[in-house]
């Protein structure tokens, strides 16, 4: 390699063998050896100098004439030539919208649900691993693969490894959607919850013969002290150490994203962004948080007449799941259930969680169902839906609200102090670009008189 790199500048030269140092990869040598002149011609031409040299992590071949497949192998070797993602499928350019960067607390999970339902496709990254490499490798794969019409790359975790070149391969000029929230709202968001609720340890299908109530104990809020662990805050306060890299930014407030704002502001960025409109617009009526509901959804009932029935009054022994001579019965987030499904929740429940959830069944099995039959599921769901309700009514209660936050910071000057330093640091970008933002925001503008009382003190 030394003797072929001879020819290089050696700024060209040390930029190509930190590439392959960094890589490590068998594969990746040979590609480089086997593209030698094409690599060269590409470091060593004038749009390179110009427009490259000085990257921390510039493109090895010029991604303006390059098409990959929308293989493991492609999107590994662009990962290994810091090819730009936009590279993905010849057309990812047009196909990635934006990137999403979520701070922890700022209703991501509802975001990226919204965008599904406007045909746009922003993987979860807390679904992926903690490496940037695999990240890269599994949007290229997305966005090259086309299922979806339209992309979105999401950033919500942050200490991961090789951050700082994911973040440039995704592109400066790429533009960037983030979402903020009042920073009293996102430590309660941090600190009062059961975050364990998230492991799930049971499973998702069921039959009439089986309690409930273990889906319901995994639900019921537990009382807890409030500690405020600053190392646990890192991945929700975290814009000064990714915004520099972007340079078109649209902070989009939590606020914006709540049912009674979510339809017109995913309305708004579809035309900003040029993706579509949403079609779905049931479903930004729903709360993605209500309780800790989300964690045990979806879930299957498998009605079988030949099962015992379950009951808080009636205890029976479980039986096997029959999935094959059952009918199928699915509790969901609501939304308008396809020409093939009705969403039967008013026969059971009254209750506007309905806005919510939803049972689901096909039309076809509803006619085969015996009247007798449809009557005990009924009665089952029935009783299963009311434990529900009681216990998401119980956690909305219990769960910590802001006021509690600021009640304990009162209380707390030194671990106060603390979190201004870090929402000083957090906000510098905010204050500076979009006052009247951080203006907006009750909870944290009376937590500043709080701290401003403390120095006076």
């Amino acid at each position: 390699m030394q003797n072929l790199l001879s020819t290089f500048k050696s700024k060209q030269a040390g930029i190509l063998l930190d590439a392959l140092q960094k890589a490590n990869d068998e594969e990746f040598s040979r590609f480089v050896l086997e593209n030698i002149n094409a690599i060269s011609a590409w470091l060593h031409s004038e749009e390179f100098e110009k427009e490259h040299l000085q990257e921390p992590f510039p493109p090895l071949l010029n991604p303006k004439f390059l098409e990959l497949e929308s293989s493991r192998y492609c999107a590994n070797l662009a990962w290994n030539l810091n090819l730009p993602l936009n590279i993905a499928g010849g057309g990812g350019g047009e196909r990635l919208k934006f990137i999403y960067i979520s701070p922890h607390g700022v209703g991501a999970a509802a975001f990226v649900s919204y965008l599904f339902f406007c045909d746009l496709f922003c993987n979860p990254s807390w679904n992926m691993p903690l490496d940037s490499k695999e990240r890269y490798i599994q949007n290229f794969i997305d966005i090259s693969e086309g299922k979806y019409q339209y992309y979105g790359v999401n950033i919500s975790e942050f200490n991961i490894k090789d951050l700082e070149k994911f973040c440039h391969l995704l592109g400066k000029d790429t533009p960037v959607i983030i979402g903020t929230r009042d920073s009293i709202g996102i430590l309660k968001h941090c600190v009062g919850r059961n975050w364990d609720k998230h492991i799930i340890n049971f499973n998702h299908e069921f039959n009439l013969s089986h309690d409930f109530r273990d889906y319901i104990r995994h639900i019921t809020h537990k009382d807890m002290e409030l500690n405020i662990d600053f190392k646990d805050l890192e991945n929700s306060f975290t814009s000064t150490k990714i915004l520099p890299f972007f340079r078109n930014i649209t902070p989009i407030d939590c606020e914006e994203i709540l049912p009674h704002n979510a339809l017109e502001t995913m309305e708004r960025l579809a035309t900003k962004f040029n993706f579509n409109p949403p079609k779905n617009k049931t479903y930004f009526q729903n709360y993605e948080f209500k309780g800790y509901l989300r964690y045990i959804l979806p879930l299957v009932l498998y009605a079988n007449e030949k099962d015992p029935i379950f009951s808080l009054e009636k205890s029976v022994e479980e039986t096997p799941l029959d999935r094959e001579n059952s009918f199928v019965f699915i509790i969901n987030v609501n939304t308008e259930p396809n020409e093939d499904h009705k969403n039967i929740f008013k026969e059971l429940s009254q209750d506007p969680i309905s806005k919510n959830l939803g049972v689901y069944v096909k039309k076809e099995d509803l006619k085969r169902i015996d009247k007798e039959f449809y009557a005990k599921i009924k009665a089952y769901l029935s009783e299963f839906i009311a434990e529900i309700i009681r216990v998401t009514k119980e956690a909305e209660e219990k769960i910590l609200k802001e006021k509690d936050v600021l009640e304990y910071l009162k209380k707390h000057k030194d671990i106060s102090l603390k979190f201004k330093q870090m929402c000083d640091e957090e906000l510098k970008y905010f204050k500076q670009n979009h006052p009247n933002l951080v203006n907006s925001w009750h909870y944290y503008k009376e937590f500043e008189k709080l701290c401003e009382t403390f120095a006076i003190n």
